[in-house]
């Protein structure tokens, strides 16, 4: 019987498979707590992903309310040695990606264009528990 986990991981594992060898996709939920991530043990753990998710969050929103930049879209915070991009998807879901510091941000674009839709579907289906 299909869950609402197992469809949240069947998509982020074929959006992941599109990505540019993300280090990990992971859905963050409004509580900064990951509902589905891949792999399920990535190179930076559970726990700081859902951290600096929400610390990108709080301080992107912060930046856009500075300078008057509207309703944030994603961040993208890159290193020498890895970057993050957190995509808002809702008031209440990021998608946090993590991706070698040499791949740009876009070259996820068409990636999410293609599976966001597919994620919010699952989110918003009624699955039934016995």
């Amino acid at each position: 019987m299909a869950t609402r986990q197992s469809e949240l991981l069947e998509v982020l594992s074929q959006m992941a498979e599109e990505m540019p060898d993300p280090d990990w996709v992971a859905l963050v939920d409004g509580n900064g707590l990951i509902v589905s991530c891949i792999p399920e043990k990535p190179v930076v753990g559970q726990d700081q992903i859902s951290a600096m998710t929400a610390a990108s969050i709080i301080m992107g929103d912060r930046v856009l309310d500075e300078i008057d930049g509207g309703q944030m879209r994603y961040t993208s915070i890159a290193g020498a040695n890895r970057q993050m991009l957190s995509v808002v998807l809702s008031n209440d879901r990021v998608l946090a990606i993590g991706l070698g510091p040499e791949v740009p941000a876009q070259a996820t674009f068409a990636s999410l264009t293609r599976w966001v839709p597919e994620i919010l579907q699952v989110l918003s289906k009624s699955f039934v528990t016995s």
